[in-house]
């Protein structure tokens, strides 16, 4: 009798916390990261772009010769090439920006985040910021990105106008 009652108990409990659950504990390696539209104007002559990439720093880079010592010590981060089949130009393009798609984006906060290019054909040498998240539209002064645990921030769009590019934060 009490066995049965005990059987009854703990089926009952177990049918009343599955009725409970709708899905599966979800990954815990959720992407981290951002996303948003580049919009293009005034697209330069096709051999002048060799490469366009998003970069990402943790701070506001002061001087060209650290950056990429930076981005190896892990203090910024480089989206893979961002999709442009040059020379087939286009006026915007969505992407995700995340952890998890073969990249070093870390979460936390990222005080300098652009759109690169490469103009000639040295790799390590020959980029400069074409677009900036701005604080406030129109402005090439840098708003902050905060990566969150396993969150994509929607609405991180950034402008590239070839022909009015933000400045170089560096000299």
């Amino acid at each position: 009798m009490v066995r049965g009652r005990l059987r009854g108990i703990v089926c009952g409990s177990l049918l009343l916390f599955s009725a409970g659950c709708d899905s599966e504990l979800g990954p815990l390696a959720d992407a981290s990261g951002f996303s948003g539209v580049i919009r293009f104007k005034n697209w330069p002559s096709a051999d002048s772009v060799h490469d366009m990439r998003i970069v990402v720093f943790e701070a506001y880079p002061s001087d060209s010769a650290g950056i990429l010592a930076t981005l190896l010590a892990g203090h910024g981060a480089v989206y893979p090439a961002i999709g442009v089949k040059f020379p087939s130009f286009v006026d915007s393009l969505p992407y995700t920006f995340t952890t998890t798609n073969g990249t070093n984006l870390q979460v936390g906060s990222y005080e300098y985040v652009i759109v690169a290019q490469q103009f000639g054909p040295n790799v390590l040498a020959d980029w400069r910021p074409v677009g900036v998240y701005p604080a406030v539209a129109g402005s090439f002064i840098p708003a902050p990105v905060r990566v969150i645990l396993h969150h994509i921030i929607p609405g991180i769009d950034m402008q590239v106008d070839f022909h009015n590019p933000p400045p170089k934060p560096w000299r």
